[in-house]
């Protein structure tokens, strides 16, 4: 099965979480699944242009410098999807908010290098990720209200909608509630004809 899935949502919302069990229930179903997470391929590209960057400072950084990194990353994955046959699992964010902005997390000529067959985006309540991301330690996130939630899914909503409509694709919202991301991937599995 050769699909390509953009599996997308806000910080909080446990994507990467939900791309981890996307990524073992293919696997224990005989599908072959490459994950490959957006922030983990830019840290790559820093990494080997000797730029030191703590993976939550990106945002922060130029809208020009995301825009470059951002089409850096594209065509790395693209070159590494290229030929493939498994399912492709590309964990990004749909929007980034930066000083200067929401920015989408994938312009259009990151999406035809791309060439997604659906987006997924993982949301969850807003209290609940806002505790979320109370709760995480290992990350440098920014401190939002509940209200930022809220506005942070909207964009994530309306872009992903953009993205959809440039691709001629269908974007499949997957609520991920407390516990509940194994139930969440199944979910995507279930649209995808894997289980």
């Amino acid at each position: 099965m050769n699909k390509t899935l953009i599996v997308t949502g806000i910080a909080g919302t446990g994507k990467t979480t939900v791309c981890g069990f996307l990524e073992k229930l293919a696997t224990n179903a005989g599908v072959e699944v490459n994950v490959m997470n957006y922030g983990t391929v830019m840290m790559g590209i820093l990494q080997k242009s000797g730029t030191s960057m703590e993976r939550d400072a990106m945002r922060k950084d130029s809208v020009d410098f995301q825009r470059k990194l951002q089409r850096q990353v594209a065509e790395t994955i693209a070159e590494n999807i290229r030929g493939s046959r498994a399912i492709t699992i590309i964990d990004t964010h749909m929007a980034i908010k930066t000083p200067e902005g929401y920015f989408p997390g994938l312009s259009s000529n990151n999406l035809q290098l791309l060439k997604p067959d659906m987006l997924v985006l993982v949301e969850a309540k807003p209290n609940e990720i806002f505790c979320r991301r109370m709760k995480d330690a290992a990350r440098k996130r920014d401190t939002a209200v509940e209200e930022a939630v809220r506005e942070e899914l909207a964009f994530s909503r309306a872009v992903a909608s953009a993205c959809a409509v440039l691709m001629g694709i269908p974007v499949k919202v997957v609520v991920n509630a407390e516990g509940k991301a194994e139930e969440a991937a199944k979910e995507i599995l279930n649209v995808l004809g894997v289980i």
